[in-house]
C-alpha cells in the first residue's frame, strides 16, 4: 500500500469511529412507499443502470450485456427511443453529465457518448488501471468536482484489503483521466462503529450479523452509486443485504437502510432529479418485470406530532 493510502485511511477512519446516527438522512424518503412504480420493457429485464437528464420528462437506462442505450419517459417507464452506442459487453452504469452520456463496463472502461441519438453521434473509449477483478457496478456523476465516480463490487486494488476495505475511484471529465488511488476507501471498521452507536431499528440484528466484524468477508456489493443534489451525500445500494447506505463525502456512514425485498428485488440502478426525488430500478425477477420506484424527496417527512 502507497503512502498516500495509509495517510488516507488515517484520515477517514475517525470519521467512522465517531459516526453518529441521524435517521433524519432516511426519514426523507418513505421507503415502504414509493409514489410510483413503473414496470418497464422487456428489453430492459435485466437493467442496470440508470441517469436522469436534467430540466427533461427523460431518464436514460443500460441493459446489462447490450450496448444501447434506452431512453425512457421518466413518468411511465416508457421506452421512448432505443439508440445503440457499442457492441455487446457488460455494462454496469450510466450517467449524464455536460450533455453527454457516458457508460461504464464491469471492467471500468468508459464510453463518452456525444451528440447522442442524433446522426452527429460519436463514442469516445476510454481504459483506465481498472479490470475486470474490480467489477464496477456503482457509477455516479459529481458536478461538484466535475468527475465520474466508480464504486468497486469486487477488489479495492492492489495491495489493499478486500476484506476490510471497499473502493470508489474517480475519472477527471476535464483531464479525461482515472485517478489511480481510490477517492474514498469505504472501512469495515467504520460500519461496525456506526452499528454500535446507531438507535436500533427493526433490522438492527440482520445488519449486524451482515456486517459482523469477525466473518472474514466484508458483506459490501456496491450494486449503484448516485450524489443527491441537495445534500450532497452519496447515496449507494449493496446487494448483499439489499442494502441502501447513506454516506458523506469524508466517509461518514449516516444511515444504513434494510430495503424492503417485496419492492427492491435486485436494485441496481439509482439516480436524482434536480429537486432531490429519487428513482430506483430493478431487475426482472422470475415472472416479475424489471420496474423502477420513484419517491419524493421531502425534508420535513414524516411528519412530527
Amino acid at each position: 500500500m502507497t503512502t498516500n493510502q495509509l495517510l488516507y485511511i488515517c484520515f477517514l477512519l475517525p470519521f467512522g469511529l465517531f459516526a453518529q446516527s441521524n435517521t433524519n438522512y432516511a426519514e426523507q424518503y418513505d421507503w415502504e412507499n414509493p409514489n410510483t412504480s413503473m414496470h418497464i420493457s422487456d428489453d430492459l429485464m435485466e437493467i442496470s443502470g440508470l441517469t436522469y437528464v436534467p430540466n427533461s420528462s427523460y431518464l436514460y437506462a443500460i441493459q446489462d450485456e447490450l450496448g444501447t442505450l434506452f431512453m425512457l419517459d421518466r413518468e411511465s417507464g416508457r421506452t421512448v427511443q432505443q439508440i445503440p452506442f457499442w457492441k455487446e459487453g457488460d455494462y454496469e452504469g450510466v450517467e449524464w453529465a455536460n450533455g453527454n452520456v457516458y457508460v461504464v463496463k464491469s471492467s471500468g472502461t468508459i464510453y463518452e457518448v456525444v451528440d447522442v441519438g442524433t446522426v452527429h453521434q460519436s463514442v469516445l473509449k476510454f481504459n483506465g488501471f481498472l479490470g475486470s477483478d474490480n467489477d464496477i457496478e456503482g457509477f455516479a456523476y459529481d458536478p461538484k468536482n466535475q468527475q465520474l465516480l466508480l464504486a468497486c463490487k469486487a477488489e479495492p486494488g492492489e495491495e489493499i484489503d478486500p476484506n476490510r476495505f471497499k473502493a470508489i475511484y474517480s475519472f477527471d471529465l476535464r483531464s479525461k483521466v482515472f485517478s489511480e488511488e481510490p477517492l474514498l476507501l469505504l472501512d469495515r471498521q467504520a460500519f461496525d462503529a456506526y452499528l454500535r452507536r446507531c438507535k436500533p431499528g427493526p433490522n438492527h440484528n440482520k445488519l449486524c450479523d451482515i456486517f459482523n466484524p469477525e466473518k472474514e468477508d466484508f458483506d459490501l456489493s456496491p450494486t449503484a452509486l448516485a450524489i443527491h443534489p441537495i445534500t450532497g451525500h452519496f447515496y449507494l445500494t449493496s446487494s448483499k443485504g439489499n442494502l441502501l447506505l447513506i454516506i458523506d463525502r469524508s466517509g461518514d456512514i449516516l444511515h444504513i437502510h434494510k430495503l424492503p425485498k417485496e419492492l427492491h428485488r435486485q436494485p441496481e440502478g439509482l439516480c436524482f432529479d434536480e429537486q432531490g426525488n429519487l428513482y430506483i430500478s430493478n431487475e426482472q425477477k422470475k415472472d416479475t418485470p424489471a420496474v423502477i420506484h420513484f419517491y419524493t424527496y421531502d425534508p420535513n417527512w414524516p411528519k412530527k406530532c
